[in-house]
């Protein structure tokens, strides 16, 4: 071993240390309290890599109340809600297509394994002066229900998925986001009217082969800024695309359970302002739709690790980074509240007199007035918000500190080393914090880890009273909507359970640590 090595060692702070841990591990629930406050700092730290879905208690991402998906092994028929389209961010979808085709069922389709993972999908229809297109010959007036565009030239893309359940989703909440870009004579100014009248489609093809168009883009917007449009599903076109893969007595309509998704973009028939057909072939030009986004997500009786609130929320979610706001919480309320204690229990207990009798009556006031309604009235006074609540938990925090400090200073500011320093000529501040305040530390770390636990209760409290920020996600947060939005009655345990587990099992955690440093470093503890 160097002599580097070897001082390091030696040094004050490794030696101090490795006794106290010597001491510290030979406590069993002082183990399990490290053990359970690292759990929970982990969730902390790596909640955004935990929890995917968007913690917000007021975001609704399903229907309010769904149960686990764990509880989904009970129920072999029942819905897990998710996003079931596989590409989401279209990273396999084609990039780009031609018109002119005869094939009234095909259009033009670039194979999916031309891409290069790709974001998005360019749906661009292009066509040349002098080039006829190929329009679909029936009525003029084309009927309501024809699924299929006013003319054969058109482009799409498709996805699929498989149906994996035997039962019709709850309901599907379905978006496409997309953006427009015109060139050539299609261009702004460039037609009549500006009114160049593409419109994008959205199919669903059942197993079975037949189509059900779900949404038709009839605004004729056409902009480079991407929006989301939502795409309505009634519980008819659910019936007709998912009834038929439901097995009866063994059987089911559908040859398969793969469900087919095809968006497509097309020029359309507008007779009624032209008096005939639009005169595609005098121009030049083309149209681009880029789409972003393409969601299917249907809804069930299961979704996520922890089901969903009374707001439709992922309680996985809020219980993940809930663990942050009760640490950050928890432990700066406590350290602010710490400081102002030790240092008003130092000043009191050292000066004495009127000094000490006008600090201590200061905390027996403070003591006196009930510590709950005097929060909320702080909470509202200054407003909902995470440092407002440190504050005023702080607030009340400080006097047990600092009676537990002056007590400690009285009986050690007449021992011989504190009047061997007054001799040398210390001043009062160097003697309070260079001697005595070490002296009394080993006490204060047993009380500030109780202190944590005292002030995530009290956060919790202020949260299930509705004093704190809506837009963080707090355990008493969840419990306060589960006992509001009538989750007993509904029979949703699972928004009740976990967060109560959490706030106990945090609790837990400070007060075995505090309780074994109290064993550890209390030197009367330590003789019995």
């Amino acid at each position: 071993m160097s002599k580097s090595q070897a001082g390091w060692r030696d040094s004050n702070w490794y030696v101090g240390f490795s006794r106290f841990w010597h001491e510290y591990r030979k406590h069993r629930l002082g183990i399990l309290g490290i053990g359970i406050l690292g759990l929970f700092v982990g969730m902390a730290i790596f909640a955004p890599f935990i929890a995917t879905e968007d913690p917000t208690p007021t975001t609704t991402i399903a229907p309010k109340f769904l149960a686990p998906i764990w509880l989904s092994v009970f129920d072999q028929s029942g819905v897990v809600t998710d996003d079931y389209l596989p590409d989401l961010y279209l990273e396999n979808a084609p990039i780009i297509g031609t018109n002119g085709t005869s094939d009234e069922f095909s259009g033009i389709h670039v194979p999916t394994s031309d891409l290069s993972n790709q974001s998005y999908v360019n749906l661009t229809w292009s066509h040349t002066a002098g080039t006829p297109l190929d329009f679909r010959d029936h009525h003029t007036e084309l009927q309501s229900e024809d699924p299929l565009p006013d003319y054969n030239d058109w482009v799409y893309f498709e996805t699929n998925f498989t149906w994996p359940f035997n039962s019709n989703p709850n309901a599907v909440n379905m978006s496409i986001s997309y953006s427009t870009t015109l060139s050539g004579d299609f261009a702004p100014g460039g037609f009549p009217n500006n009114n160049l009248m593409f419109r994008l489609y959205v199919w669903i093809i059942d197993p079975s082969g037949n189509w059900m168009q779900v949404f038709e883009d009839r605004e004729s917007t056409y902009s480079e800024l991407t929006r989301e449009i939502p795409i309505s599903m009634t519980y008819q076109k659910l019936s007709s695309i998912f009834g038929g893969m439901i097995e009866v007595n063994g059987t089911q309509e559908d040859p398969t359970d793969l469900v087919r998704v095809r968006v497509g973009l097309a020029p359309t028939f507008r007779f009624e302002s032209y008096g005939g057909d639009i005169p595609w072939a005098n121009y030049t030009g083309g149209v681009t739709f880029t789409v972003t986004k393409l969601k299917l997500f249907a809804s069930g009786d299961y979704f996520g690790l922890m089901g969903t609130t009374n707001q439709g929320a992922d309680a996985f979610a809020q219980l993940i980074y809930g663990s942050r706001i009760s640490l950050i919480i928890g432990v700066l309320a406590t350290g602010i509240a710490t400081f102002v204690g030790v240092v008003v229990g130092l000043v009191a207990g050292y000066f004495g007199g009127k000094t000490d009798e006008v600090l201590m009556r200061i905390v027996d006031f403070l003591l006196v007035i009930p510590g709950l309604p005097l929060m909320m009235v702080l909470a509202v006074f200054l407003g909902a918000s995470t440092e407002n609540i440190i504050i005023v938990i702080a607030i009340l925090g400080w006097t047990g500190t600092s009676r537990l400090i002056r007590s400690q200073v009285l009986a050690e500011k007449n021992k011989a080393y504190v009047e061997s320093a007054r001799a040398i000529g210390a001043s009062d501040t160097y003697i309070m914090f260079k001697h005595i305040l070490p002296n009394v530390t080993p006490i204060l770390f047993a009380n500030i880890t109780l202190g944590v636990v005292g002030a995530i209760l009290s956060e919790a409290g202020l949260s299930f009273l509705g004093l704190t920020d809506p837009e963080e996600p707090s355990w008493g947060r969840m419990l306060a909507d589960a006992s509001g939005g009538g989750a007993f009655i509904r029979g949703a345990w699972w928004v009740v359970l976990f967060p109560g587990l959490m706030i106990t099992l945090l609790s837990l955690s400070f007060t075995f640590v505090g309780h074994t440093l109290d064993q550890v470093l209390n030197p009367r503890l330590r003789e019995r």
